[in-house]
């Protein structure tokens, strides 16, 4: 089970940042922004949603849909002997 953790406050002011800029010359109405990042015991995994909750929902659907469901499976695989060619 993923432990469940509170925004170091690093990501934190980076995430405030980035949702100001969108939101503010972009005009977003909800954001939802996912990241990952190495760390010495592992990979760190954040959602982090602003605005209304049905409209963060609707987003994280768009997004499966269009970034998982539309590719290829052979897309989704990282093969290094691919590299070589």
């Amino acid at each position: 089970m993923t432990e469940t953790r509170p925004v170091p406050p690093d990501v934190a002011k980076a995430v405030r940042d980035a949702v100001a800029q969108v939101v503010e010359n972009g005009g977003a109405d909800a954001v939802l922004l996912c990241m990952t990042r190495h760390r010495k015991h592992g990979t760190e995994t954040y959602a982090v949603p602003f605005g209304n909750l049905h409209a963060v929902r609707g987003l994280a659907e768009y997004a499966y849909g269009q970034l998982i469901e539309g590719m290829e499976t052979e897309d989704l695989e990282d093969d290094p002997e691919d590299d070589d060619e």
